[in-house]
Formats: structure tokens, C-alpha cells, sequence
């Protein structure tokens, strides 16, 4: 990684303001990566306090954690319940996605990132601190039957009457400032409060009449549509008297998540609370055969019509969409390994799929992560074939095939040198002399290690193991796993 110090000096100044000091806590293993961070956020702010720590622990009143994934995956640290962190990592895998996601990190930046991006993190948290701070601070009496923010993030106090609360979500948040703006002028039919956060705006109504309220709404997304090319999304949902305003905030931040599925340009009445269903986030080893398959293949038809089955008809009760995403990354390492079988790794191959990789887990919809996730793969698969049509060593070309068929139990040296168009005892000499071992220990070799592999990382019956890394017989899996590694497949497991 690129010294801190040789990117600090292009950054922009942001306001200093007095005030309360906002503690955060770096958890970076790098000594001089996590001094460079802590003198980039105190020069932009001097509200706040940096503290360099080995833990989770020592600031009693830490608002803001920024950790390196390598702590999280390591089990080094245990953070704190309900905690705002941001990850930072070098390693762009699904392992270390879904582990952020489900830890809920705010964020996940990797290396390099640009400290803008940083910066822009850090102040969308410090502007919801701030917030806080002035609640507790300068509380401000409420006037009867008006909500405050505290009452959104902080206290207990519940509805003394029926409201209405909408959720509105711009497609651009460089909107939110003129959507508040028109949501001010807006003439609604009974009295309001407006709420702007980092990614949308919660306005909470005192409920009269749905229907007319509803119509307002209708009303006034025709208007915004006439005069921005933002798109807008709403969601409404009413709320009877007692309910805690507290607990509505986190139901509509729900239903902001659901965005991922509806889209941007819409305006509903959500009648029922948001609850994901269960869902295995990661390819079964079938699925993962299926994707070599279809990869080695080039059956793009095959591949866009399982996107689309997977992914685009997707039914209530939705998944978390977070497990979506990493599902999303498990069929990203499928495609990973298939470039580095076909030698796919020039520069825009690998700047086109890291940027696949950030739409996975930043684009809000998920519509549009699978059009670029089909057009990724189908320019990929062009590209191979005009890389196969290139002379290559033999050893490249039946390396290749082997990574792309040691799954299949019937496949063989036959089978590989009918698709290479050569005797088979051709190729088996040709092959021997030019890699210095025979076609059959490439192959098993092959299959070892995916078995090695399904062994880590799946709890897959050792049966299943076997089938899935091209095995006929477990028997005899077990006993040629063990002349290749010394331990039976259960004590690698155990290990």
C-alpha cells in the first residue's frame, strides 16, 4: 500500500467548528497507515479525537470505530453491541464482505482508497453525531403533538395519536438538500415535522385521512418528476396511537433497504412490517459446477437466464439483501477462477472486474448490478474466445481443460484430447515430457486440492465432498487424499 503521507496534502480542507469531541478509535495493524489516518481526520475536524488502539476498548464513550478486516476475520477483537464502525481491507473477497455486512459495518473501503472517500464517510457519520450532541445539549421543548429527532434516535416517547410517516429516497443524494426544500413548500394537508438524514428524508404527519394524504403524496411525486431527472421513491406507512417512535424510525429504515428490490420512481403504502427470510448466501458445490460449465462453455444465454431466475424474480418475503450481495461475490470467485484458468488478467480485464466487485456492494439496486453483471460476463467471454484462438503451450491448453472439467467423474484423458483435436496417446506423451508429470497426477492433483478446499470452507459430507471434486467412489477418495496429504479427509478437517 502507497505511504499515507504521499496523498494527504490533496485534500481539501472541510469546516472546523467548536464543539463537543467525537472519540473514534483506530483498530489498523499498520503503524504508519494508522498515524496517516489519524492526522488526516484530526486536520480536517477539531472536534474530534483520534485514539490508536490494539482493541476495542479504553474510550468508554467511542462513537466511531475504523478497523481492518484482517482483526475481524482474525477473531483479534469483539465489538462492542450496536457499534459504528467502518472497514478497511486489502483483500476484495466475498469472505470479507459478508463478514462486514453481517457485523453491519457502515462501510467497506479498500486499498487504495482515495481519502475523499474516507472523508465523505466520516462526515455523514460526524453529521449524525452532531445531531445527536445538539439533542442532548440544547434539548428543545417540544411543542404539543411535534416530533424531534430525539425522539427518532435517542428517547422513548410514543405517538399520542395516529401518524403517518414517509420515507423519501432520491436515486442522487446530492438531491436531499432540494427535496427538503420542496417537501417545505409543499402544501400537505395536515401539520408535519421533516427529518433529512445522509440517504433520505423521514416526514412525520398527524394522521387525519389516509386517502387524502395519499393523494398529496401522488401529487406531489408528479411535481417533483416534472422538475428534476432525480428519481424518487416513497415509501408511506401509518402507525396507531402508543407505538414508539424510536421502534418506527428502524421500520423505515427497513423499508429504505427494500429499495434494492423495488427500484427508484415509485410511491406505495407499505400495510405490513419488513422481515427478510433465511438465505444460504453462498453457491452449493452443484451450483458451483454448473457456473464452470457454463463458463467454460460460453453459454451466455444459459448464464443470463440463471441471473435473471436467481436474482430478478425474487418474491416477498425477500432475502436480507445483504446475503444477496455476497451471493453475488461467491458467483464473482466462480468467474475469478475461471480467469485465472483461461489467463485472463490483462489491465482492463481486472479494472472491469474490480469495478464489477464495487457495484456489488454499493449499487442500492439490485436490477442494475445484474444488467452489469451480465455485461461483465458476456465481454469477458468474448475476450476468451479470442484469447483461445491464440497459439499456446499444450501444458496451458490441458491445464485449462482439466480446471475446467476435474468436477466430472467421466471426464478423462480421452475426453481431453477429443476436445483438443489429438490422440490421446499424443497428448499423453506430449504432456508428460513438456510439464514433467503424467496427464492422470495433474488431474488428481486437481481434484486434491478442490477437496482441500470443500474440506475449509463448506461442511459438506465427506461423501458429497468426494462427488463434488470428481471422485466416483469415496473409498477411493479417502485413501488417495491420504497418500496425497498424509491424513484422512476427516483429520484435515479437524486439523
Amino acid at each position: 500500500m502507497p505511504s499515507v503521507y504521499s496523498w494527504i496534502m490533496i485534500i481539501p480542507t472541510i469546516d472546523w467548528e467548536e464543539g463537543e469531541i467525537m472519540n473514534i478509535q483506530l483498530l489498523i495493524k499498520d503503524p504508519l497507515e494508522a498515524q496517516g489516518l489519524k492526522w488526516l481526520l484530526t486536520s480536517q475536524w477539531t472536534d474530534m479525537e483520534v485514539e490508536i488502539a490494539r482493541k476495542a476498548e479504553g474510550l468508554a464513550d467511542t462513537y466511531l470505530y475504523i478497523i481492518d478486516m484482517d482483526t475481524i476475520l482474525q477473531d483479534e477483537i469483539e465489538l462492542p453491541p450496536q457499534a459504528i464502525w467502518l472497514a478497511i481491507s486489502s483483500e476484495r473477497t466475498f469472505q470479507t464482505v459478508y463478514k462486514a455486512l453481517s457485523l453491519k459495518a457502515e462501510d467497506i473501503l479498500f486499498r487504495p482508497f482515495p481519502p475523499e472517500r474516507l472523508l465523505k464517510q466520516v462526515q455523514q457519520i460526524r453529521f449524525r453525531w452532531r445531531n445527536e450532541q445538539a439533542q442532548l445539549k440544547n434539548p428543545v421543548r417540544q411543542k404539543e403533538g411535534r416530533v424531534i429527532y430525539e425522539n427518532l434516535l435517542l428517547g422513548d416517547a410514543r405517538t399520542e395519536h395516529p401518524v403517518l410517516l414517509s420515507l423519501i429516497a432520491p436515486s442522487r443524494p446530492e438531491d436531499l438538500d432540494h427535496l427538503v426544500r420542496e417537501l417545505e413548500l409543499h402544501d400537505f394537508p395536515t401539520a408535519y415535522d421533516i427529518f433529512p438524514f445522509s440517504d433520505f428524508v423521514l416526514v412525520v404527519h398527524k394522521l387525519q385521512n389516509l386517502h387524502v394524504l395519499q393523494e398529496a403524496y401522488s401529487m406531489f411525486f408528479a411535481q417533483w418528476k416534472r422538475q428534476s431527472d432525480a428519481l424518487l421513491t416513497i415509501y408511506l406507512y401509518t402507525a396507531e396511537i402508543g407505538e414508539g417512535y424510536r421502534v418506527l424510525y428502524k421500520k423505515m429504515r427497513r423499508f429504505h433497504e427494500k429499495i434494492f428490490y423495488d427500484g427508484y420512481d415509485i410511491v406505495t403504502i407499505e400495510k405490513e412490517d419488513l422481515h427478510w427470510r433465511d438465505m444460504d448466501p453462498f453457491l452449493s458445490p452443484l451450483e458451483q459446477r454448473k457456473w464452470v460449465e457454463m463458463l467454460e462453455k460460453q453459454q451466455v444465454s444459459e448464464i443470463r437466464d440463471w441471473m435473471e431466475q436467481d436474482f430478478l424474480t425474487l418474491e416477498s418475503p425477500f432475502p436480507d439483501p445483504e446475503m444477496v450481495r455476497v451471493r453475488l461475490t461467491s458467483i464473482l470467485a466462480q468467474i475469478r477462477r475461471y480467469m485465472t484458468a483461461k489467463s485472463l488478467k490483462s489491465q482492463p480485464v481486472e479494472q472491469a472486474y474490480h469495478s464489477l466487485f464495487e457495484t456489488v456492494i454499493r449499487e442500492p439496486v439490485m436490477y442494475h448490478i445484474i444488467q452489469s453483471f451480465i455485461g461483465f460476463i458476456v465481454e469477458l467471454l468474448q475476450s476468451s474466445v479470442g484469447r483461445s484462438n491464440q497459439v499456446g503451450s499444450l501444458v496451458d491448453k490441458v491445464r485449462e481443460r482439466i480446471a475446467a472439467n476435474y468436477w466430472d467423474a467421466s471426464w478423462s484423458l480421452a475426453a481431453c484430447a477429443d476436445e483438443l483435436k489429438l490422440h490421446k496417446s499424443t497428448l499423453s506423451r506430449k504432456f508428460a515430457k513438456e510439464a514433467g508429470q503424467p496427464f492422470s497426477e495433474a488431474l488428481l492433483k486437481m481434484r486434491i486440492e478442490e477437496a482441500k478446499r470443500l474440506l475449509t470452507e463448506t461442511d459438506l459430507p465427506v461423501a458429497e465432498v468426494s462427488r463434488s471434486a470428481g471422485f466416483t467412489h469415496s473409498t477411493y477418495f479417502s485413501r488417495r487424499f491420504k497418500e496425497e496429504t498424509g491424513m484422512t479427509p476427516y483429520q484435515f478437517r479437524m486439523r
